[in-house]
Parts: C-alpha cells; structure tokens; sequence
C-alpha cells in the first residue's frame, strides 16, 4: 500500500518540478548585498537631485545625474552576476531534484517489477490487455508496479498542464 503512495507522489514531484523549483527559487537566492547598496545609494541621490533645482545649480545637477548613472551601470553589472547564479540554481534545483526521482522511480521500476499494486477478484477480466497491465508478474486481473509508474505519470503530467 505504501509502494502507491511513493509512486504517486514521485509522479506528482516529477510533473510539478518546474513549478516547485519556481516556488523555492526566491529563498534560495536573493539580491547581493552590493546590489541593495547600489540601490539604496541611487535611491538616496534621486531625492537629492529632486531637491536641486536645475536652474540655479546646474553644475551641481549634471554632476549628481552623472554619478547616477555610473552607479546605474555598476547596478546592471550586478544584477547580471545575480542572474548568472540565479540561473545556475534554477536548473541545478529543476534538473537535480528531476535526478533523484528519477532514480527513485528506477529503483522502484527495478526491484519491484515483479510487484502487484492490486489484485482484483476473478470476476474482472482485463483482456485483451491483461497481459500488458500485470507485465512482468504475470499475476491474472493484477496491476503491475511497472505500469502503475507508467499511469501515474502520464496522469501528473497531464494535471500539470492544467496549472499554470
């Protein structure tokens, strides 16, 4: 009974894995400490520059503008080493954690592929694909662990279609 469990929600971790990863990404990587800086410095002389006025202190206006923008430039750049490692959690979260279940899944397909997940009474009759629902056990008007996996999957991935 706990084989049906495992399996399913292996297949559910499967099928929403890119939706998880979304869902953990932003604890795991959040804004450097140099970009808060720079946004706070640039925030700091956008209110200073409101409070100069263009017309009697030109000079001192330009030079704040231009230290604005340097500071602008040296934001991007960090953000963009930001982006770098946010993408490289990204994938190793999605395609990492797609690893382990997979291999579970494997496991499971590999050591208990002679495994019934039920077995049902003699009065169902699932022919003429009996044979290809209980393979490899060949237990009659069974439900093989194999294609359980099988069912589960095409099922979690088709619900995971519908959530956007």
């Amino acid at each position: 009974m706990y084989l049906i469990f495992v399996i399913s929600l292996l297949s559910l971790l499967m099928a929403f894995a890119s939706k998880i990863t979304k869902m953990i990404l932003p604890f795991i990587c959040r804004d450097s400490a140099e970009v808060i800086a720079r946004r706070k410095e640039i925030a700091k002389l956008r209110s200073d520059l409101a409070k100069i006025s263009m017309r009697d202190e030109y000079t001192r206006y330009v030079r704040c503008e231009r230290e604005i923008g340097k500071l602008e430039v040296t934001l991007n750049e960090a953000k963009g080493r930001d982006g770098v490692k946010r993408v490289a959690y990204d994938y190793g979260l999605h395609y990492g954690g797609m690893a382990v279940v997979g291999l579970c899944m494997m496991y499971i397909s590999i050591f208990y592929r002679y495994s019934t997940v039920i077995v049902f009474g003699d009065n169902f009759n699932f022919e003429p694909f009996g044979g290809f629902i209980n393979f490899p056990t060949k237990v009659p008007n069974s439900i093989s662990v194999v294609f359980w996996i099988v069912v589960n999957n095409f099922v979690a991935r088709t619900l995971a279609s519908y959530v956007k």
